[in-house]
């Protein structure tokens, strides 16, 4: 569905069936607001601000976000197919439990963002600040992490077959030595 398709709206509601189908909302304010359980498809959300917003156990299929703020966003145990996160402030998101399958994070800021126990398949975060995100025990398949900050992320081992750049790998090493258990000395002077 194209965004001329999409039926324009001043704030982003449900219908009674906890639903949005073929929306378009552009400069909504409203953050802390309760969407859990719901079903988004064919939706994009426009420069709005979500920070807050429970969308727990939520599914969304073919949704954008765009220049979105979304901090504190409560999207765990959601499932995600078919999403762009393009430009949107993520900080702090919690995605525990997700499942996320064909979604990228365009430029997006993730800072400590949880993905803990999520289940991650063919997404990418290209540009994404994802500086102290947790991975811990995530399932990941065909993650793509080429072109992301990746200061200081935890649960390093779940990240098993992601893709980094050779860039990032310098970067990463502590984090990898200290997830395969290996210590790192200094060589001893003569």
């Amino acid at each position: 569905m194209n965004s001329s398709d999409r039926e324009d709206r001043p704030t982003f509601e449900l219908d009674d069936d906890g639903e949005a189908i073929g929306i378009r909302v552009v400069d909504a304010r409203q953050p802390g607001a309760a969407f859990a359980r719901s079903r988004l498809v064919d939706v994009e959300l426009v420069r709005c601000d979500l920070s807050g917003c429970d969308f727990s156990e939520a599914v969304w299929q073919r949704v954008q976000l765009v220049d979105c703020r979304a901090s504190s966003i409560e999207l765990q145990q959601s499932n995600l197919r078919d999403v762009i996160f393009r430009d949107c402030k993520l900080d702090d998101a919690n995605l525990r439990l997700a499942h996320l399958h064909r979604v990228r994070f365009d430029g997006s800021v993730l800072t400590a963002a949880e993905f803990i126990g999520g289940q991650l398949e063919e997404v990418g975060f290209d540009g994404s600040d994802l500086a102290g995100t947790d991975f811990s025990n995530a399932r990941c398949r065909a993650v793509d992490l080429r072109g992301a900050r990746l200061d200081g992320l935890r649960g390093i081992g779940a990240l098993s077959g992601a893709t980094i750049g050779v860039d990032q790998l310098f970067g990463l090493a502590p984090a990898l030595a200290q997830a395969l258990g290996l210590e790192v000395h200094q060589p001893e002077s003569r």
